[in-house]
């Protein structure tokens, strides 16, 4: 029996995706729902990108920063040294978890808690189902790896393969 749901939400088209099976999974089976978002490392997928520039996020993010010349949101969540890019990446994060448990309720979901982790993607996600007592994980499968023939992105992979609760990806 499915109680606890784990949705692993990063944003992504697919992640999008993930999002509406995991809140419909949770209204229909009236699971509890919890939503984790792992801050990223690195440079942020295009994906993210056009994300951030429809959603406003990288506006919102701007707001809670002080003036910068950068106003591109390619710019705001890329991989700098300055740490102003790890504000920004943090500040997104905690927008994307907004939004996630707002679509979520709104779709008669219910959030029992969010959460944003740093650190391995797929470690952070396997943990976070192990701390709240998930017995699935709901997340989108990337597929944006070097390799066009690989289904499933190398996070998903290891979730799929480490974790101890059932693991749902989406396309």
């Amino acid at each position: 029996m499915i109680e606890k749901i784990l949705l692993a939400y990063d944003g992504s088209d697919n992640g999008r995706r993930a999002l509406r099976v995991a809140a419909e999974l949770s209204s229909k089976l009236k699971a509890e729902l919890s939503i984790v978002h792992v801050l990223m490392h690195g440079r942020p997928s295009k994906e993210l990108v056009r994300m951030a520039e429809v959603e406003h996020l990288v506006a919102q993010a701007q707001k809670a920063l002080p003036p910068t010349e950068s106003t591109r949101p390619y710019d705001l969540l890329g991989a700098r040294s300055d740490g102003q890019s790890a504000r920004v990446i943090s500040i997104v994060g905690d927008l994307l978890l907004d939004y996630a448990k707002s679509t979520c309720t709104d779709m008669g979901a219910t959030v029992d808690q969010t959460q944003v982790r740093t650190g391995d993607f797929a470690d952070e996600i396997i943990e976070a189902a192990e701390d709240m007592g998930a017995d699935l994980i709901v997340l989108g499968s990337r597929g944006l790896g070097a390799v066009r023939g690989a289904v499933l992105g190398s996070v998903s992979q290891k979730v799929l393969h480490y974790a101890e609760q059932m693991v749902l990806t989406v396309k």
